[in-house]
């Protein structure tokens, strides 16, 4: 017997007190003790459009383990506002039969990933050092390397959590650092967009695009040291490496969370791995909080849902828009003259 398809409601569709019956992929499932020890399920959900938090308060213990992070799940309940955050109070959570979901409703694909992707192939094309680019083709001509590369996600939660992130990250790390390079000629062009492309290699065994979740080898090792090694293993290919390169690209790997309390082996020492931490750090940064207004702003709302992960809640509210401007100064606004 065939199953019949949901009605896949979307995160961005929601609203509050609204009841719900849909099916989303569950990113977070972990079980928790209230002040009175009665047990409670804390719960992330996703879909294309987004992210909301739930919490089953009632039969946790029966729901707990029948789904597991990575699952497409159906979900009933009603949303809530909490703390000027929207999440669903569940009262039923089971996993969802085949056939009764479309995937591509749940699992979120970075945009112009092929786009993106001849834009980085283009970056290592470019490069006119000869161990360079003899290691860069050694990435290239690696097709499941490449491909999992191409899937793999950029971070668990914080940025470009989905599928493509990790190549769309990478990219942009990569720009920012050929940008560098034009304001920093004492930079080595070819070891910092090199650098900037190795930087975080790593995830593609760190974290598994379709659960979503840390793998056995990311959680114990991390991508760093993951990163470390897959870079080992290329530049043993290549007869006759330099030395003293190997130790620079190498470097970069392992210093490129930039301080100590941010899990980092080594501080940056280079002026390429000072460039690329700080690149790295930038576009996270950015596209986190972007991801931040694009999700959440409108209905005249200034102010973002708190990130616990930054202590802090994001202003949203656009920039305001200019109704008209003198040609030449260029100074009034909504029809006022700021200086007159």
């Amino acid at each position: 017997m065939t199953q019949r398809k949901m009605l896949k409601k979307f995160v961005t569709e929601l609203s509050d007190n609204e009841t719900v019956d849909t099916y989303f992929l569950l990113v977070k499932n972990v079980r928790k003790l209230t002040k009175n020890d009665k047990p409670y399920l804390e719960l992330t959900f996703q879909d294309k459009t987004g992210k909301i938090e739930g919490r089953l308060w009632d039969d946790a213990d029966v729901y707990y383990g029948k789904c597991e992070t990575g699952d497409v799940v159906r979900v009933k309940g009603i949303i809530q506002s909490y703390k000027e955050s929207r999440q669903v109070k569940v009262d039923m959570l089971e996993k969802s039969a085949p056939g009764s979901f479309s995937r591509e409703e749940v699992v979120r694909v970075a945009p112009n990933r092929e786009e993106t992707g001849k834009k980085l192939a283009g970056y290592l094309k470019s490069f006119t050092n000869t161990w360079i680019r003899c290691l860069a083709e050694a990435f290239t001509d690696d097709a499941v390397f490449m491909e999992r590369f191409k899937d793999g996600i950029g971070a668990k939660s914080w940025h470009n959590a989905y599928v493509g992130g990790l190549l769309e990250h990478t990219y942009e790390v990569m720009y920012m650092v050929d940008k560098m390079c034009d304001l920093y000629p004492e930079l080595s062009r070819d070891i910092a967009i090199f650098g900037a492309f190795i930087h975080d290699i790593g995830k593609i065994r760190e974290l598994d695009e379709k659960r979503m979740e840390y793998t056995l080898e990311g959680g114990l090792i991390g991508h760093v040291a993951i990163g470390y090694v897959i870079l080992s293993e290329k530049i043993s290919r290549v007869k006759d490496f330099p030395e003293d390169l190997r130790l620079r690209l190498c470097h970069i790997i392992l210093s490129h969370h930039g301080e100590y309390e941010q899990q980092a082996p080594v501080l940056p020492k280079t002026l390429e791995a000072t460039v690329v931490y700080q690149a790295d750090d930038l576009v996270s940064q950015a596209s986190a909080v972007r991801e931040i207004l694009v999700s959440q702003k409108g209905s005249d709302r200034e102010w973002s849902d708190y990130v616990s992960i930054k202590s802090r809640k994001y202003f949203v509210r656009e920039p305001l828009r200019e109704d008209a401007k003198d040609k030449g100064t260029g100074n009034i606004v909504n029809g006022k003259d700021l200086f007159g």
